[in-house]
């Protein structure tokens, strides 16, 4: 008589268990992959914010901003000023300087007149 041979196959539950145990261990392997990544990043951010900290306790920054403010509001004050003058030229309007100058000139002519009018009783008299 011929011998069966019986060839053992894996069930179906066997089969899903195995499945199921490789996708944990490769699951396994992305969540450690993951979380090196993460500590990598927040070692990264880390010395990022002690460098912020640091900057901002020291006040670098914070001067270097002040000094471009200033700057900026040096240029932007010479522009306006500038223009105030291109339109007041326009308008036919005295600037500033030339109202200082015209009152430097009306208290020298005052100081004139005065003189004149002082010597005049005198010569007529």
């Amino acid at each position: 008589m011929a011998r069966k041979q019986t060839v053992s196959s894996p069930s179906p539950v066997a089969e899903v268990q195995s499945a199921v145990l490789h996708q944990l261990h490769d699951a396994r392997k992305r969540l450690v992959s993951f979380e090196k990544e993460l500590v990598k990043r927040g070692r990264a951010q880390q010395k990022e914010i002690e460098s912020l900290i640091k900057g901002v306790r020291t006040g670098k920054p914070l001067k270097q901003f002040e000094k471009q403010v200033g700057a900026v509001g040096a240029d932007v004050k010479k522009r306006l000023d500038g223009l105030q003058d291109q339109v007041l030229a326009v308008l036919g309007v005295a600037s500033h300087d030339e109202i200082v100058e015209l009152n430097r000139e009306l208290t020298r002519l005052s100081k004139k007149v005065d003189q004149l009018l002082a010597r005049k009783p005198t010569a007529s008299a």
